[in-house]
């Protein structure tokens, strides 16, 4: 609720004729804009818990229990890695400075279904490492 009264007291503050700075600029320097991000954050941040604790995210008969929230944080270290290298590395993705919002956005889900694709990954494979390994030294069998 405190998330939805923020975002609402950002708008309702936008819209008054007197501003607090003399040059306004919403989206750089306006405490309104900081308003209604802490109110998205934490709007979001409690669709989150609510997915994690009552939603799909639970695992029982007839939900499929998965919570990309918990697979992410389960293989954090790794997946804040590899995305530093997609977004800022080596092997960027998108060329910098020249997006659009459209392609900004794809480029934000492809990151995101990457990680969570990665994450599950590493959750799958963890304490395996010893079998992977047997597979890739053991010979190669003749036909």
């Amino acid at each position: 609720m405190a998330g939805l009264l923020f975002v609402a007291a950002s708008r309702w503050l936008d819209a008054q004729p007197h501003q607090l700075y003399a040059v306004y600029d919403y989206w750089h320097t306006s405490p309104n804009f900081f308003l209604v991000r802490v109110g998205m954050l934490l709007v979001i941040l409690t669709a989150g818990y609510g997915w994690c604790r009552w939603g799909a995210g639970q695992r029982s008969a007839g939900q499929w229990g998965l919570s990309p929230l918990i697979q992410l944080g389960q293989a954090s270290l790794l997946v804040y890695w590899v995305h530093l290298e997609f977004v800022y590395g080596r092997v960027s993705i998108l060329p910098k400075h020249v997006q659009n919002i459209r392609t900004a956005s794809l480029g934000l889900l492809t990151i995101f279904l990457a990680m969570l694709i990665l994450a599950c990954l590493r959750t799958r494979m963890k304490g395996h490492g010893t079998d992977i390994l047997a597979w890739f030294r053991r010979p190669a069998s003749a036909n």
